[in-house]
């Protein structure tokens, strides 16, 4: 076993790869704080038992290290502060009857939370992307009704080639930054089986540490590679892209 500090061996993983705590930090919605502290072995100052647990997988899984190797790491270094387990349960059997209500309604209030905030954080995108798409149809549709006599103008808002729509398939784990006309719509990693998908109305830019770990599709159509496999990548979609992967399919 390594004789390298649990938080120095991270830092050094984290630096290898060229990553800041901030963008660490936006990542895992994780304070640069508590992130600094763990670099620096710094426990007291977090909140402990299985946050921390659940602090250094969500590192792990950014940075691409193995999460229970990690962890595993992390217990092994921290054990002479563990209580003895003939300590810890006599403290629980001198718990009051009557917290134990209590305890298990904040530990339930606690999982949904976490819950949530996984949800939201993994498929909020998408249903925000949905939202936009429905929005955009709902209005073109009551302009068409409302302006009889602008034929031209309520064709065009209708025209599904006025909204560019990327739809983001992941293969594999890799960090991903996506751009819609100028404004990021996204910057973390993704996971296999991971879906997004970002509407804009004239570009979008699209990098990935690993090229072949994402494929991407415009308007319904598959787009190549956007770089070697195992490289990273990036590449800007315009509409003369979705013209290109018009024509091409005649």
């Amino acid at each position: 076993m390594s004789s390298t500090p649990f938080g120095e061996h991270l830092r050094r993983e984290r630096e290898m790869r060229g990553v800041s705590l901030d963008e660490i930090s936006a990542a895992t919605r994780i304070s640069t704080r508590f992130l600094e502290a763990i670099e620096k072995d710094q426990w007291d100052q977090l909140p402990g038992g299985v946050f921390n647990r659940g602090f250094i997988r969500s590192i792990a899984r950014f940075l691409g290290l193995d999460e229970d190797s990690l962890v595993a790491e992390y217990a092994l270094g921290n054990s002479n502060g563990a209580p003895p387990p003939a300590a810890a349960g006599k403290a629980q059997y001198r718990m009051p009857r009557n917290w134990q209500p209590a305890v298990t309604a904040v530990v339930v209030i606690v999982v949904l939370l976490a819950g949530g905030i996984f949800g939201l954080h993994r498929y909020g995108d998408d249903v925000s992307a949905w939202i936009h798409s429905r929005y955009q149809a709902v209005r073109a549709a009551g302009k068409s009704a409302s302006e009889p006599g602008s034929v031209a103008p309520s064709a065009a808002a209708g025209d599904p080639a006025q909204v560019l729509t990327l739809k983001l398939q992941a293969g594999k784990a890799a960090n991903v930054k996506v751009s819609a006309d100028g404004k990021i719509v996204f910057d973390g990693a993704v996971q296999p089986g991971d879906s997004r998908q970002f509407d804009a109305q004239r570009q979008f830019d699209v990098s990935a540490s690993d090229s072949s770990a994402v494929t991407l599709d415009l308007n319904g159509r598959a787009l190549p590679a956007i770089g070697s496999p195992g490289q990273s990548g990036s590449v800007t979609l315009t509409r003369n892209d979705l013209k290109t992967a018009v024509g091409g399919s005649h």
